[in-house]
């Protein structure tokens, strides 16, 4: 598959949303996701943005960028490659989450992106320090306890 936008997001959690939020007006947005939610970390964290619980705020912008025709959301999409003259390659997962896919449809689609100008919100992952028997079971960082 080949999508053609003027910006590509990578990553819906909160910076990832607001940008596509941002470029959405009257650009053609194309908002990828590994995840099967929008939302990144706050889905599971406390956090409040413009007065709203993470989770509200999240649902509110997701329906908003939902609307807009110009934005295309890709959920269980991983952005795996940049070349070059802006393009891009993705992999969604259509059906691999399924124990009985639907027949006819595919397990996943290898997407072509070509977009003008790109955001990366990726977002950070914890980096425990590195001490002896870290690897043990029950070795948690503190973000995956919380979560």
């Amino acid at each position: 598959m080949t999508l053609h936008c003027d910006v590509l997001v990578i990553g819906a959690g909160p910076a990832g949303l607001a940008a596509a939020l941002a470029g959405g007006a009257g650009a053609r947005v194309v908002l990828c996701e590994q995840d099967f939610e929008l939302g990144g970390r706050l889905l599971s964290e406390r956090t409040r943005i413009d007065g709203e619980a993470g989770t509200v705020w999240t649902d509110r912008v997701a329906a908003e960028l939902a609307s807009m025709p110009e934005v295309t959301i890709l959920t269980r999409t991983t952005v795996f490659g940049a070349y070059d003259h802006g393009t891009f390659a993705a992999i969604e997962r259509v059906a691999d989450h399924l124990a009985e896919p639907p027949p006819f449809v595919p397990r996943q689609r290898l997407w072509r992106v070509i977009a003008r100008s790109s955001v990366l919100a990726t977002g950070a992952i914890e980096r425990p320090l590195v001490f002896g028997d870290n690897d043990r079971p029950g070795v948690m960082l503190a973000g995956a306890v919380r979560t």
